[in-house]
């Protein structure tokens, strides 16, 4: 069974979005092309979606300064130290509606180098402290050493236009679907607001629920290539998505172009 993985194509991270790449629409047209000519032999499409409220962790209006009660610019890098000593104060009002309690309980977790394991209670709303969590996320995010706790533009808010899929790929996903009778399987990443989640198997730092190792995506591929020239890196993280594919192809991922498969 051949399974095109499709992640984020979403019009936010397209030139007039909020957290544009310039050179995503050349990535999208790619993947229609593709999905176009090789239809018949993609038994599955996949596609994430990056799904955010307005409130989360690493948006603006989540944080202020200590001092100035300013919101942080984004692409600000809020540390460990700069929550404790209060130089940037994490809102302490979120609020859920009745019958939610979404309060984060932070799994075990191997990957954390200093080897830390929490509870796995989860916190009533009078014994949650927001900065003791935020807190505790920036060090578990230093600790792997790969990402520092990031500020982005507001971006894929769940019902914005920003959210939705570009159109040239939705319209071949949509025609796919038509012609083949296949449909197309969305999976939603990012809606708790208490972590972040680049990844379309797991948060960077699992909170419970919806964050931790979707075992289930995984396991439904096995041989896996990636397409260099349908994806392209948020400006001025050029570097990290080198040494992504580097990492992927020592890992023994083939790393294909679209016209190579």
């Amino acid at each position: 069974m051949t399974t095109l993985l499709i992640i984020d194509c979403q019009k936010d991270f397209h030139p007039g979005g909020s957290l544009a790449i310039p050179s995503a629409n050349d990535d999208a047209a790619r993947i229609s092309s593709l999905i176009r000519s090789r239809g018949d032999t993609i038994d599955r499409i996949v596609a994430t979606l990056d799904s955010h409220h307005k409130l989360h962790v690493a948006h603006p209006c989540f944080w202020t300064n200590g001092t100035t009660g300013e919101h942080p610019p984004p692409f600000t890098i809020i540390s460990a130290k700069d929550v404790e000593t209060g130089v940037w104060v994490p809102r302490g009002d979120v609020r859920f509606g009745p019958g939610r309690s979404p309060r984060p309980i932070f799994e075990d977790d191997d990957d954390c180098r200093d080897g830390t394991t929490t509870t796995t209670t989860t916190p009533s709303e009078e014994d949650f402290d927001v900065k003791s969590h935020c807190v505790e996320y920036a060090r578990r995010l230093e600790s792997r050493g790969r990402f520092q706790l990031t500020i982005w533009p507001e971006h894929c808010l769940i019902g914005s236009s920003g959210h939705g899929v570009v159109d040239c790929v939705l319209d071949a996903m949509n025609e796919w679907s038509r012609t083949t009778g296949g449909i197309v399987e969305w999976v939603h990443k990012g809606e708790n607001l208490w972590t972040e989640m680049y990844s379309a198997l797991r948060a960077e730092v699992p909170v419970g629920g919806e964050t931790g190792f979707n075992r289930a995506l995984m396991e439904s591929t096995s041989k896996i290539t990636i397409l260099r020239d349908c994806a392209s890196s948020v400006p001025g993280f050029e570097e990290a998505g080198k040494l992504f594919l580097e990492d992927m192809e020592r890992a023994g991922v083939n790393v294909k172009t679209s016209d190579e498969i």
